[in-house]
């Protein structure tokens, strides 16, 4: 039995966090549906949960690689860093969570962050959440989906299941 075979994704959230250093820290989370309790049974054999979490890692990364993300127009490289798997109270409920990584050079005044990639029918629900450094705003967003602004720096981004998502992205932020 495969994980693609059983367990179906049925939510995503993602929380940016960037730092003042130019720092962007990810932790993107996918809820699954398992109803044969799949990684449930695979989380009680360490040496397999370590090939599947390998794979899900390297699976994660291919995605990002297709990616053009650029910070200030110059190309930045998310890494995933790790991924672990988890279950909100059943077996049939898991999550894996994987934390991604990179870094651009931040200025004082305007910094512009840009993400292309291909435009796809979003498959599940899911929302971004975007906290950017104390002292910043954010002045635009043009992102494909619906997004607000809450207060001055923090951006939530969300998409509905049969929604186009992906394509061009840019979020302008200030820097004080």
């Amino acid at each position: 039995m495969r994980a693609e075979d059983c367990v179906k994704p049925a939510s995503a959230s993602c929380f940016f966090s960037v730092s003042r250093s130019g720092e962007f820290h990810q932790f993107l989370t996918y809820d699954y549906y398992d109803p044969e309790g799949y990684y449930a049974k695979l989380l009680e054999k360490p040496r397999k949960c370590r090939e599947e979490l390998r794979k899900l890692c390297l699976n994660m990364q291919s995605f990002l690689d297709e990616e053009e993300v650029r910070v200030n127009g110059v190309r930045a490289y998310p890494k995933v860093v790790t991924a672990y798997i988890g279950h909100r109270g059943f077996r049939d409920s898991p999550y894996v969570t994987w934390i991604i990584k990179f870094k651009g050079e931040l200025r004082r005044g305007l910094n512009i962050f840009e993400n292309r990639t291909e435009q796809e029918v979003a498959e599940y629900d899911f929302e971004i959440t975007w906290q950017f450094p104390e002292r910043s705003r954010i002045t635009r967003v043009e992102i494909s989906t619906e997004s607000q602004v809450v207060g001055r720096n923090t951006l939530i981004v969300w998409a509905r299941r049969g929604e186009i998502v992906g394509g061009y992205e840019k979020i302008e932020f200030v820097l004080y």
